[in-house]
C-alpha cells in the first residue's frame, strides 16, 4: 500500500508528531506494510518504533525534528543480563527510530533528520549526558537506509546490532558522537556516505549488548569520505566476539585527530580477514593502528584475542597539517563552542606519555602508527603493499625503548605517542610483508621508516 502521512500544523517547534507518526506506522503494518511518505515541511517527533514491511519515505524537502523535549523519547531499557560494554552499546530505546526484530523495513529520501543537540542535560541515562540516537536496530533483517541527511545527534548516530543484511547509502552525516556503527552484524554494506563526526566516523563492534557472542561478517565499505574528530574508521573497542571477511576500500578521509584505520582486538575478540585499500587521508594524525590489548572487558576465562590475515594496499597519508573546523566531539566540547582542531593538541585525554596541551606546530606531536600484537599472542599475515606517508616529523630524540605493557584505553598511543619508526612500529607480528612503502617527513626525522621487533 502507500500511506500519505498528513500532520497537525507544526507550530514553533512546539506541535509532536508522534502519536500521528506511530499510528500512520501501525495502520500500515496491520495493511501488510509498504510505503508511507512524508509530507514536505517539518515534523517534530519524539521515539516511533518501526514495524516489518514499512517503508518511511521522506520527500526532499522532509526536515524531521527530534523533539527539544529530552522526555518525549523513551528511557532506556531494563536489562536482565549482564552489561560488559558502554552503555551507548547497551541500549536501544532512547532513540528517534527504534526496530526491535523487524523485516524489510526502510528509511529512503532526500529528506534531513535533525536531531537539534539535545543533550541529556540531567544527565537521566547515567552516561556522560548523551541524548538519543537517531537510528537503532536490533535483530533486524533486511534494513535499508537511504539518501537521508542525519545531524546534530548526540549519541550513535545509526547503531544496528545482531542485524542481517543492512544496506545504508548516500546517507550525510554531521553529528557529534559515533557516525555507522554495525555491532556483531552480518551481509552490511555501507557505500557513497559522507561522514563527520565528533566522536569515531565509521565503527564496527562486537559487543555482548545481545547477551551472547556473536562476529560482524561479510562487510563491505566502499566510496565514503570521513571526518572525524576520534578516529574515521575503528573495529573495537568493543571487541569481544570478532570481525571477519571485511573489505574497505575508495575511502577519502581526511582532517582526522587520532587514527585514519584503526583495528583493535582488546577483549577477546578473533579477527581475521579485514583488506583495506584505495584509501586517501589528508591531515590524518596517524595513518593505521593495528592492536591486541589485555582488557578483556567480558565473561571471566577467556583468552586474549587474535588478528591475523591484515591488508593494507595502496595507503598515502598527507598534510598539510593545519587547524580546521570540526563538530564538537562531547558534551564539554559543545557547551565551550568547541570546533576548531589543531593537529598538534589533542584535546583532553587520558593516558598520553608527554604533555599535550602546550604543543605548537612545531613540537613533534604526531602520533606513529603502530603495529603490535603480543607476546602470548603475535598478530598473524600482515601485508603492507602500495603505501606512501608524507608526515609532520621534526624528532630528533626519542626514547628506543618501548613498553611491554599498553596503556589502559586502546588507541594509538598505547605504547607512547612518540615511538622508535617515524613510519610504522611493528612488534611482535608472524609472517610481515612490506611491499614499495615510502615514508616522507615535512621537516627531518631522525627516526627510521619503519621498525620491527
Amino acid at each position: 500500500m502507500e500511506l500519505h502521512l498528513t500532520l497537525d500544523k507544526f507550530t514553533n517547534n512546539v506541535t509532536l508528531n508522534t502519536v500521528q507518526m506511530q499510528k500512520a506506522i501501525d495502520e500500515c503494518s496491520n495493511s501488510g506494510g509498504g510505503k508511507l511518505f512524508l509530507p514536505k515541511g517539518k515534523i517534530s517527533l519524539g521515539t516511533v518504533l518501526l514495524k516489518s514491511n514499512v517503508h518511511i519515505v521522506l520527500q526532499d524537502e522532509t526536515v524531521i525534528l527530534g523533539s527539544l523535549n529530552f522526555d518525549d523519547y523513551l528511557r532506556d531499557e531494563k536489562v536482565d543480563y549482564p552489561l560488559y560494554q558502554d552503555a551507548s552499546h547497551s541500549f536501544f530505546n532512547c532513540s528517534l527510530f527504534v526496530g526491535k526484530d523487524c523485516e524489510n523495513i526502510s528509511i529512503t529520501g532526500k529528506g534531513l533528520i535533525d536531531m537539534q543537540s539535545v543533550w541529556d542535560e540531567e544527565n537521566i541515562r547515567n552516561i556522560v549526558h548523551r541524548g538519543a540516537k537517531a537510528i537503532a536496530l536490533k535483530e533486524c533483517k533486511h534494513a535499508y537506509i537511504d539518501g537521508v541527511t542525519v545531524n546534530n545527534c548526540t549519541d550513535l548516530a545509526i547503531y544496528f546490532a545482531g542485524c542481517e543484511h543492512v544496506e545504508i547509502a548516500n546517507v550525510k552525516m554531521r553529528t557529534y558522537i559515533d557516525g555507522i556503527s554495525p555491532d556483531n552484524s552480518k551481509n552490511v554494506k555501507i557505500h557513497d556516505c559522507d561522514v563527520e563526526t565528533g566522536d569515531d566516523g565509521i565503527v564496527f563492534k562486537s559487543s555482548y549488548t545481545l547477551n551472547r557472542l556473536d562476529i560482524c561478517d561479510n562487510i563491505h565499505v566502499w566510496n565514503c569520505r570521513i571526518k572525524s574528530r576520534c578516529n574515521a574508521i575503528k573495529f573495537g573497542t568493543e571487541s569481544n566476539g570478532g570481525f571477519e571477511n571485511i573489505l574497505i576500500e575508495n575511502i577519502d578521509i581526511r582532517e582526522t585527530r587520532i587514527t585514519g584505520v584503526s583495528i583493535e582486538s582488546v577483549d577477546g575478540a578473533i579477527i581475521d580477514g579485514i583488506t583495506v585499500r584505495n584509501v586517501k587521508m589528508r591531515n590524518v594524525n596517524a595513518p593505521i593502528f593495528v592492536h591486541i590489548g589485555k582488557r578483556m572487558r567480558g565473561p571471566a576465562g577467556r583468552e586474549f584475542g587474535k588478528i591475523k590475515n591484515i591488508v593494507f594496499e595502496n595507503i598515502t597519508a598527507d598534510g598539510p597539517y593545519e587547524e580546521y573546523e570540526i563538530v564538537p566531539w562531547n558534551y564539554v566540547s559543545y557547551k565551550a563552542n568547541d570546533l576548531l582542531q589543531k593537529p598538534w593538541i589533542f584535546g583532553v585525554a587520558e593516558s598520553f606519555d608527554d604533555t599535550y596541551s602546550g604543543n605548537t606546530k612545531d613540537s613533534d606531536w604526531q602520533m606513529t602508527s603502530n603495529v603490535c600484537g603480543l607476546k602470548e599472542s603475535p598478530i598473524e599475515n600482515v601485508a603492507i603493499k602500495n603505501i606512501h606517508f608524507k608526515l609532520d616529523g621534526g624528532v630528533k630524540e626519542y626514547k628506543k625503548d618501548v613498553p611491554e605493557e599498553a596503556q589502559d584505553y586502546p588507541e594509538v598511543y598505547v605504547y607512547g605517542r612518540i615511538l622508535p619508526a617515524k613510519g610504522i612500529y611493528f612488534r611482535y607480528v608472524k609472517n610481515l610483508k612490506i611491499e614499495n612503502a615510502i615514508i616522507e617527513t615535512y621537516r627531518p626525522d631522525a627516526r627510521e621508516d619503519f621498525v620491527i621487533q
